[in-house]
Order: C-alpha cells, then structure tokens, then sequence
C-alpha cells in the first residue's frame, strides 16, 4: 500500500517551511517541500536535514499548469492520492513597494487566486477518503468589504470556480478602467485575493457534496499576523502591527497542521475559515 503523503507549497521559508518541519514531526508519511526555485528548496530540504528530518522535495510553480501538471503525475505514480495539501504559496509586495499597482494586482491574482485554484482544481480528484486540503487566506476577506454590485452575483448554492475565477477577472478589469468605486471593489488586490480564496473552500466542499470519497475537508486557513521576510515591512518599530504582536512561523505552523492532521470522521470544521483553530464568519 502506497504511503501517505502530504504536499506543501511555496515551503523553501517561513510558514510553508514551518509547515513542513511540523508536518515531518508529527505527519506518519511523506512530506514533499514545493517551491518554484529549486535551488532554494533543495536549501531549504538540506536546513531541514540537518535538524534530523526527512523532507522530500519537489519542483512546483503554481502559476504554471503544466508545472501543476508535472507534479500531480508524479504523485499519480508514486502515490495514487493525496492525504494532506497546504495550498501555502502566494506573493506579497512590500508596504513600501515601487512597484506599479497594476503589476502588483497582476501578480497577486496570477499567484495567490489563479495559482491556488488551478492547484485545487487538479489535486481535488486526488484528495483521498479523509485528506485534508487547506487554502492559506485571511480574516481581512470578508465578503462585506466587496460591494453589493459583486456581492449579488455570488450565491454560495450554486457559484462554481469557473464564475470565482470570472469575478476575479472583473477585479482587474475594474483596476485598469480606474472603476473600482464604481462597482464597488476593495483597492487592496490582497483583499479581494483572500475573499475569494476563503468562498473557494466552500465551492469546493460543495462540488464533494455527492462524491464516494468520504470526510474530505476542505477549509481557509488564516495564520494570524506572523513574522516573515513577506511580512516585516508592515510592522512598526516595535516590531508589532498597531497593537498586535506578530507570531512566529512555528506557532502558526501548529494551528495549520492541526488543521490538516484533523484525526478522520472529523465532521467540521468543513467548508470554514479557521483562525486559531476556532471558526471565523466571513460571510455575513
């Protein structure tokens, strides 16, 4: 019988690294390190050595279908399935980025939604009976930051990824026409990033609802404001943001992979975005 496995994107440092040391810690299979750069997640798995522990690494940029492609026939063959995702990559620009707007919503859409759900389209049939698949997010998305023009298109019933990825479209469509008041968008692409990736887990969940495959969870994931070379342009002198104090990488390794190792016939959370393993409404 195959060994579990479990994969981990966008992992070559900070909580996807995390993720994965903690996984290699208490996970009973494989944990495969992704990253798009070799170089720097062959590093990465060497670091991870060095501590005793025995990642695997493979090749993957989640911006890239056949990249996408080329690791899931690999896990095909090797495996069969899939027993943990952590869909952890993504891009942040620095608070005080140079870089133009437009390529920063480009970027942030290219890499954190259409990455994450080209990922979660392709793996979702590889989810094994009581897998676990989690979406890295934010309790900043929120559907009520999203004007009501948007909102009213959104019925949790019945949307599918095709039409989350077409609203998404409309974001950058609304940038580059300078209407993003008009239809009533968030300026940040961040956070329209995260609201749809937090309606995604729920999509997905629904698209199981008739599936054979028993006790799949599928949930966001926010890890609470934590220090990483993504995120430190963002605190004050303190080292805090405003009156919040950033975690570290381990400690927010610890809510994910408890989230991802729920033991199976665990009902819920399902279809949630999850903060310090409690629940978060992000709807209403």
């Amino acid at each position: 019988m195959p060994n579990k496995v479990a994969i981990v994107t966008g992992a070559n440092r900070g909580i996807g690294f995390a993720v994965v040391r903690r996984l290699l810690q208490e996970f009973h299979g494989d944990v495969y390190l992704t990253a798009r750069n070799t170089e720097k997640g062959q590093a990465a798995c060497k670091k991870l050595q060095q501590e005793g522990l025995n990642p695997l690494f493979h090749e993957l940029d989640i911006t890239q279908p056949a990249s996408i492609r080329m690791l899931q026939e690999f896990i095909i063959e090797k495996y069969g399935g899939v027993d943990v995702l952590v869909n952890n990559a993504a891009v942040l620009f620095d608070k005080d980025t140079k870089a133009p707007f437009m390529r920063q919503v480009e970027q942030t859409i290219e890499t954190n939604f259409k990455g994450t759900l080209n990922m979660c389209r392709i793996f979702l049939p590889l989810m094994r009976p009581h897998s676990r698949l989690i979406i890295m997010s934010s309790e900043t998305g929120k559907l009520k930051n999203i004007g009501e023009a948007v909102r009213s298109k959104i019925d949790l019933n019945t949307i599918g990824l095709y039409e989350l990825d077409k609203l998404v479209d409309q974001y950058t469509a609304a940038v580059k026409a300078g209407a993003l008041r008009k239809y009533g968008w968030p300026e940040q692409p961040s956070q329209v990033v995260y609201t749809f990736q937090n309606l995604m887990a729920k999509v997905l969940t629904r698209e199981l609802k008739d599936d054979p495959r028993r006790n799949v969870l599928i949930n966001a994931c926010c890890p609470g404001w934590t220090m990483t070379d993504s995120t430190k342009s963002y605190l004050d002198g303190n080292g805090c943001l405003g009156d919040v104090r950033p975690r570290t990488p381990d400690e927010a390794a610890a809510d994910i992979v408890w989230l991802a190792m729920l033991p199976p016939g665990t009902p819920k959370p399902n279809a949630e975005l999850v903060q310090f393993r409690k629940t978060i409404d992000f709807i209403s």
